[in-house]
């Protein structure tokens, strides 16, 4: 389990989209549990984000955005874990397959 100090070390990662597979389900899995890093997540979301959409002239709505930004980024994880486990199937599959063919030019 991520601490709070890890994990306010990593918004500024998260904020960029920087962060490998078990990273992001540990920050996500700790701001989903703890209400200080998620306030310190929003400030840091509404300093990085926020500001420039206002500078823009964009609206913008500071928890609808955050809460999109958190559930696209747990769909991005549950992709990239399907993506890991298809990756291991086809390395599997390769590796059969290399095998037969061993078999096959010892056999002839």
């Amino acid at each position: 389990m991520m601490d709070c100090n890890t994990a306010q070390k990593l918004i500024p990662e998260f904020l960029d989209d920087d962060m490998d597979n078990q990273e992001l389900s540990d920050f996500l899995a700790h701001i989903d549990s703890c209400p200080e890093c998620k306030e310190e997540l929003t400030i840091q979301f509404l300093v990085k984000v926020g500001m420039q959409r206002l500078e823009d002239g964009n609206t913008f709505n500071l928890s609808s955005e955050l809460e999109n930004l958190l559930n696209d980024s747990k769909k991005k994880l549950s992709a990239r874990r399907y993506l890991v486990l298809i990756s291991f199937g086809l390395e599997v599959a390769v590796a059969a397959m290399l095998a037969v063919c061993l078999l096959l030019l010892v056999a002839l």
